[in-house]
């Protein structure tokens, strides 16, 4: 599989570890006779360029919010066509939605960004250590255009008048039953787990080659609990990208509700990040209770220091 399954996120090696492409760039060195270019497999083993990568959250955001939020939105579309109460079934079609789009973007984008697709997730990682603070700015910007191109993309396809109708896929909550308090604490509870489950599948010693799967399941899992509540936006970009077109296009937004949405996605990612960080650590004291001969002990001392460097 990729390193960034193995490194968090993308943020040091982007290389791949295929044993098929270590062999081609061993027999591939130099240049290609002939041609006086550099062989494919060795560009390719060179980290990816700031454009690249934010070129690839752009698209992977994109992706995240046209198939998930357009999801919602077509299952509006459709219930005002067939007058369908909306049930579990639909909140399972459209959390399905979300994590087949999240599995396949990750995938696909994860060993060249890293994946992240969600500016609660750069966040994290970045206060946790894991991701260059200066490469924020531009990951946030990246991401916001991709929901807002994807949040666009949503009403090309179905429709302006019908996209407005079916809520444009803007997650929303309730104000005559919810408040903005509890509101903001269930969407860092829905993010919070999300962001856990990541530092989880990213460590060293996860299993390798499932953490997209991982991701997607837990976003699916989310949302059936938490969308009856607020939607489960758990995404800032998710959310801005569908309200800013909602708006755009003459819709309804509940605009009050906005910061309730970014303050909950952004703290709960980070406390989910802190959480992990904080009991996922390798303790060289372990050395002590393990049943190894005593002079395995400096490996485990070496994993420490492995593990801190990425923590």
């Amino acid at each position: 599989m990729f390193k960034f399954l193995e490194t968090p996120f993308g943020d040091v090696e982007h290389v791949s570890s295929s044993p098929l492409h270590r062999q081609e760039e061993v027999r591939s060195p130099g240049t290609r006779p002939g041609t006086g270019k550099t062989p494919w497999a060795t560009r390719m083993a060179a980290p990816p360029t700031t454009a690249q990568k934010l070129a690839a959250e752009f698209l992977g955001t994109g992706f995240l919010v046209f198939v998930g939020a357009g999801s919602a939105a077509a299952t509006g579309v459709i219930a005002a066509g067939t007058k369908a109460p909306f049930s579990l079934a639909e909140l399972g079609m459209i959390s399905f939605a979300f994590m087949l789009v999240i599995v396949g973007a990750v995938y696909a984008i994860g060993h060249i960004s890293g994946g992240h697709i969600n500016p609660a997730v750069t966040l994290s990682l970045a206060v946790s250590g894991k991701f260059s603070w200066r490469e924020v700015p531009g990951y946030w910007a990246a991401q916001l255009a991709g929901a807002v191109a994807g949040a666009a993309a949503i009403y090309l396809t179905l429709g302006r008048l019908a996209t407005v109708a079916a809520g444009g896929g803007v997650t929303a909550y309730n104000p005559a039953t919810m408040g903005f308090g509890r509101a903001t604490v269930i969407e860092a509870l829905g993010t919070f787990m999300l962001v856990f489950v990541i530092f989880g599948v990213i460590d060293h010693r996860a299993v390798p080659g499932w953490a997209p799967m991982a991701i997607g399941a837990i976003v699916f899992a989310v949302i059936i609990v938490v969308g009856p509540a607020t939607g489960a936006a758990i995404n800032p970009a998710r959310y801005l990208g569908a309200v800013l077109m909602m708006g755009a296009f003459g819709g309804h937004v509940l605009w009050s509700q906005v910061p309730a949405y970014l303050i909950g996605d952004l703290v709960g990612g980070v406390l989910g990040g802190v959480a992990w960080v904080a009991i996922g650590r390798v303790r060289a004291e372990a050395a002590l209770t393990s049943l190894a001969p005593s002079e395995s002990a400096p490996a485990v001392m070496d994993g420490e220091r492995v593990q801190e460097s990425t923590s």
